[in-house]
This record gives C-alpha cells, sequence and structure tokens, in this order.
C-alpha cells in the first residue's frame, strides 16, 4: 500500500470514529498514532464535531488534504472500540495496511447489537427510569408498554422514513405521549407523567449534554457548545411532541389527562 492509500485509510479511520460518536479529543490522538505508525511525513489534522481535515506532503513536493463534512450522530461504543482496538494494533505494528483496511471495511458492517437486544434494552430501560422517577410498579407496567412501542417505531419504522433528527425526535416523543395518555384513559391508577418520564429516556440526549460540558472544561468551545445546542433542541423536539400528544388527545377525546 502506497502513501496516498495509506493516508485515506487514516482518513476512514477518522471520520468512521467521528461518525459514531467518539470524542474530538480521542480522534485526533488515535489517527495522530495511526499516522505516525504509517510513516507519513509532515501531517496535520484538525478534527470539529462536523467534520475531520487531514493534510501531509508526499514526496516533499506535492501536499494532499481531505475534507469532509460529518453530521452529529448516534453513539456506538462497540465500533469505537473495535476501531480504538485496530489502531493500537497498528501503531504496535501487530497487523499490516492491507489488513487493516479489510478489518475496518469489516468493523463498518458489523452489529454490534442485535434489534432483539435494542428491543429489550428499551423496555426494561423505561421500565425503570420510570420507577426510578417515582412512578409506581404499575406505571412501571404501563412503561414496558411504552418502551416497546418506542422500540418498534424507532428500530423498524424510521429507518425506512429517513427523517431528521428533530422531526424523528418530535415524532417519536408525540407518539409515546399519545399512547401513555391512552393508557391512562384504560386504567385511571397510571400516572400519566410518570408513563411519558419511563417512555421518552431512550430518546433523552444524555450523551451530547455530558461530552458538551466535558469539551468546555478541555477549551474546545466549538465542540462543547455544539454538543450543548443539540442536546438543547434535541429536549425543545422531545418537549413539542411530548404537549402536542397530550392536547391532541384531550382535544380528539375531550378528556383531561
Amino acid at each position: 500500500m502506497n502513501e496516498p492509500e495509506r493516508f485515506d485509510l487514516v482518513y476512514d479511520i477518522a471520520e468512521t470514529l467521528l461518525k459514531n460518536g467518539a470524542e474530538v479529543q480521542r480522534v485526533e490522538a488515535t489517527i495522530t498514532h495511526v499516522a505516525n505508525a504509517f510513516q507519513l511525513e509532515n501531517f496535520d489534522s484538525y478534527v470539529s464535531i462536523h467534520g475531520v481535515f487531514l493534510t501531509y506532503q508526499y514526496n516533499d513536493i506535492a501536499a494532499k488534504a481531505r475534507v469532509r463534512d460529518t453530521p452529529i450522530s448516534p453513539t456506538s461504543l462497540g465500533r469505537i472500540d473495535a476501531i480504538n482496538t485496530l489502531s493500537r494494533h497498528i501503531t504496535e505494528g501487530k497487523i499490516q495496511p492491507e489488513e487493516a483496511k479489510e478489518r475496518l471495511a469489516e468493523i463498518k458492517e458489523q452489529t454490534f447489537s442485535s434489534r432483539p437486544l435494542k428491543l429489550l434494552a428499551y423496555i426494561l430501560g423505561s421500565a425503570s427510569f420510570c420507577y426510578i422517577f417515582g412512578g409506581s410498579l404499575l406505571d412501571a407496567c404501563g412503561a414496558l408498554v411504552l418502551g416497546g412501542i418506542s422500540a418498534i417505531y424507532t428500530l423498524y419504522i424510521l429507518p425506512k422514513l429517513k427523517f431528521s433528527p428533530i422531526i424523528v425526535s418530535i415524532t417519536s416523543s408525540f407518539l409515546i405521549s399519545i399512547c401513555a395518555s391512552l393508557l391512562v384513559l384504560l386504567v385511571p391508577q397510571m400516572n400519566v407523567m410518570s408513563l411519558i418520564t419511563g417512555g421518552i429516556v431512550a430518546l433523552l440526549p444524555g450523551v451530547a449534554i455530558s461530552n458538551g460540558i466535558r469539551a468546555l472544561f478541555d477549551e474546545d468551545y466549538q465542540t462543547g457548545w455544539t454538543q450543548i445546542l443539540y442536546a438543547l433542541i434535541t429536549a425543545m423536539s422531545i418537549s413539542i411532541g411530548v404537549g402536542t400528544g397530550i392536547l391532541f388527545i384531550n382535544y380528539v377525546l375531550g378528556a383531561q389527562i
């Protein structure tokens, strides 16, 4: 593998890490180590929350650069861990560039959690958080149902619709709010707010706001404020969906939830 191909591989590693929610500083550190292992001369990198910018000098004559916008994406810790392991093997000389390229392609296609497992996580997570935040056991049982509905919508329906993240948050929280209101109408002993709290927990941008605050403490203000703004917009979208769902039920059925 020649130098330009090794450079493209470094860029591919950086972009894959960023697409799967890796921290900006971790991406920069990883690709710097890999570039040194590949002996790329005058290698420079700049990674932001929205993209990767890489340059290096080729044969002391030509400079090569790559830039591509990368939207904020959900975090995949399994894929990040697999790429970190790959980068360590590269820097330790245990794997050659050709093998690394093949392994990276496998990591991109690899599924680190099955849909049934995710479905179970949605269900148990919704019920658990409903109970933790003051819901009764009956409310937790209702949140089990909401978690299942949310998982089916998120895992099986949304991938076919190609909605933007804001519309995903609004429609998901709207659906949960509608279902929670209907459950309360069927079982008046349930508390609608406890049900909704448990149902929307999977939608909350906890990782984004945590990473944003951490980035601010590291004086990476662009990444920090971008992550916090993303979290605030997501939270606002969820609140719009929840409020609209309750108003819809009140207006259509004439019930006061």
